[in-house]
């Protein structure tokens, strides 16, 4: 079924597209003079071609929504330098949006949601998304960037949610993102980040997500990092993490899932991880961890799932 877009504009400041009213076509530049706008909604339709610019120039206009559209298009560089100041998100995931962030973004002061998630946006982030701090929500996943996280992320105070999994990015974790405090879930895996976890990371008492999987990482995990005692998954999967597994992991309270496979971490395994009553899954094979398993891990009666192959443990202690 079509809806009749052109009707629609005619007609209404809040434009929603359902789903089951499937729309296709092109998205006619004269949605550029609903100067009472407010919300356009054009979600998981057939819209292709190009966004047309107009669309950036509703000053009043405060969501865009094109997600999962096959739209071809690159964003102005211009965007939010004259209008767009009262814009709270910006939803252009799952289409074929291409070229570079525009450092023009950062001006949008007003923004709380931005996914550009599931694209083909090359470059660097722009230092400028720093200026977006009112910020809740930044997905900027499945791309095709380069260079660092920008340290200026962390300005980004009142952001919660993380996402720039399989993104291209190298470099450094930003010891910044300490600054970060009301962030709860982080997703950098699939990327190229090197050397250590910054100590920083510690400081976000309320994370409870925290997924750096496959990048290349090194180093021992820092003791700030088990400061955490909100967080409840851990995945630190396919790095290069060396030293032990710190005895302090018995603070995290709230953990109930701990990936770590595929590192080089070694030593014996605390005793302090039985004191984990919440521990659903505990996956730390292929590593180099040696000595016996500390009696206190088959008293821990929420655990489903416990992988240890791949190391050199021996068996388990005996306590008399």
């Amino acid at each position: 079924m079509h809806a009749d877009v052109q009707v629609v504009l005619n007609v209404h400041c809040n434009i929603a597209l359902p789903p089951e009213e499937s729309a296709e076509g092109t998205i006619p530049p004269e949605i550029g003079n609903l100067s009472c706008l407010v919300s356009l909604d054009m979600n998981d339709n057939f819209f292709y071609g190009p966004i047309p610019p107009s669309i950036f120039n509703i000053s009043s206009i405060q969501a865009i929504h094109l997600r999962g559209n096959p739209l071809s298009s690159k964003l102005p560089n211009d965007m939010c330098m004259q209008s767009l100041h009262n814009l709270k998100t910006l939803q252009i995931s799952f289409t074929k949006l291409y070229g570079e962030i525009p450092s023009s973004l950062g001006q949008c002061s007003s923004l709380e949601v931005l996914s550009l998630y599931n694209n083909s946006l090359v470059g660097e982030v722009p230092k400028e998304i720093g200026n977006l701090t009112l910020l809740t929500e930044l997905y900027l996943g499945f791309n095709s960037l380069t260079g660092n996280i920008p340290k200026e992320i962390g300005y980004l105070n009142s952001l919660k949610s993380l996402n720039m999994a399989s993104s291209g990015l190298n470099g450094l974790i930003p010891k910044e993102i300490g600054n970060m405090t009301a962030l709860r879930r982080i997703y950098l895996d699939n990327n190229a980040l090197s050397d250590v976890i910054p100590g920083e990371i510690g400081q976000l008492n309320n994370l409870e997500y925290v997924s750096i999987d496959s990048n290349k990482l090194t180093g021992p995990l820092p003791l700030a990092f088990f400061n955490m005692s909100h967080v409840k998954s851990i995945s630190l999967r396919h790095n290069t993490l060396n030293g032990t597994l710190p005895r302090e992991i018995g603070n995290m309270k709230s953990l109930q899932e701990l990936y770590l496979i595929n590192n080089t971490l070694t030593g014996v395994i605390p005793e302090e991880i039985g004191g984990l009553e919440n521990l659903v899954a505990l996956y730390m094979s292929s590593n180099n961890f040696i000595g016996h398993l500390p009696p206190v891990m088959f008293n821990m009666k929420s655990l489903t799932s416990l992988s240890l192959h791949k190391n050199a443990l021996t068996g388990m202690s005996i306590q008399s």
